[in-house]
């Protein structure tokens, strides 16, 4: 037998990732690309605020 759901249910589930995984090179790398900034400079905006998306977002931004 087939269930039938809608998309909401299942989406509703899906839960996005709200800090940078330093230990794993390719969310560093995309991080990197999506907030439009070096590795470097992630990295250096992960050590000042902590791995919080939003954290490192605000930081990054708000640099000078």
């Amino acid at each position: 037998m087939i269930q039938l759901v809608t998309v909401a249910s299942v989406l509703g589930k899906i839960r996005p990732q709200s800090v940078i995984d330093t230990q794993n090179a390719a969310a560093v790398d995309l991080w990197a690309q999506r907030l439009g900034v070096s590795r470097d400079d992630l990295l250096a905006a992960v050590a000042e605020v902590g791995n919080s998306i939003a954290a490192v977002r605000r930081q990054l931004h708000s640099a000078p």
